[in-house]
């Protein structure tokens, strides 16, 4: 599904594409804050860009998984909507923050609900995705 100007965010956040997860997806560009990056990557898993997923999280921990299973992961879903529901710290003066957040999805036919609390840490200058946060 790409993403288009007359169309709204995936991430739920009212905005066009074009104006809020286009240039972190498909320009390039570095989110600035931990929620921006946390928007921005569910994007990714509703357009199944696997590599911005893949190189947005740490390398430190991205050990656990693969491009093949994020994508098999990512595709198996008919993504719904992202709810943002608490953001602690990570924003512009921040290297660390959480963003607690409920993603709405239908799997082999049924509704589900993935709730996280996602860790985000700014590496070298970049926000990354860690983890769940503890």
């Amino acid at each position: 599904m790409p993403l288009t100007a007359s169309k709204t965010c995936p991430c739920g956040s009212g905005k066009r594409p074009m104006d809020c997860c286009n240039p972190f997806i498909l320009h390039g560009g570095n989110p600035q804050t931990a929620e921006q990056l946390m928007r921005s990557r569910y994007s990714a898993h509703v357009l199944l860009a696997v590599d911005y997923l893949w190189h947005t999280w740490s390398p430190s921990v991205r050990g656990h998984s693969s491009p093949e299973a994020i994508r098999e992961w990512a595709s198996s879903c008919e993504w719904l909507g992202l709810e943002i529901l608490a953001c602690e710290r990570g924003g512009l003066g921040d290297d660390e923050g959480t963003v607690t957040f409920c993603a709405h999805y239908r799997l082999a036919g049924r509704e589900q609900q993935h709730l996280e609390k996602s860790l985000f840490r700014r590496e070298n200058g970049v926000w990354r995705y860690l983890d769940h946060a503890p």
